[in-house]
């Protein structure tokens, strides 16, 4: 069970920290406007930071499944599957901050 919340907790680190790109794309057709505003604003302030948690996240992430032998095929899908997503929010937001 830890396997499955540290992976959900890094999926949500890293869209808060992308918050400043992908954030209203998501928000603002929900109707979310003033929450994406929000987001934008404090994932912009804190984006090295909130990279470094994510980056910590995903590492406990692979220690709970590969460092004590997990033998979950749904919780190594999930593993596998946040960290695609976190590199795709990592990717985004370097494409749309102009370093790549």
């Amino acid at each position: 069970m830890k396997e499955k919340m540290s992976s959900l907790a890094t999926v949500f680190s890293a869209f808060v920290m992308s918050g400043c790109c992908l954030g209203p794309l998501i928000l603002i057709p929900l109707g979310l406007t003033g929450f994406a505003g929000t987001l934008a604003i404090f994932a912009t302030k804190f984006q090295s930071v909130l990279m470094i948690i994510t980056v910590v996240l995903l590492a406990i992430s692979f220690y709970y499944v590969y460092g004590r032998q997990c033998k979950k095929k749904s919780t190594i899908i999930t593993l596998w599957i946040s960290t695609v997503l976190v590199l795709g929010m990592f990717t985004y937001t370097l494409l749309a901050k102009g370093y790549v």
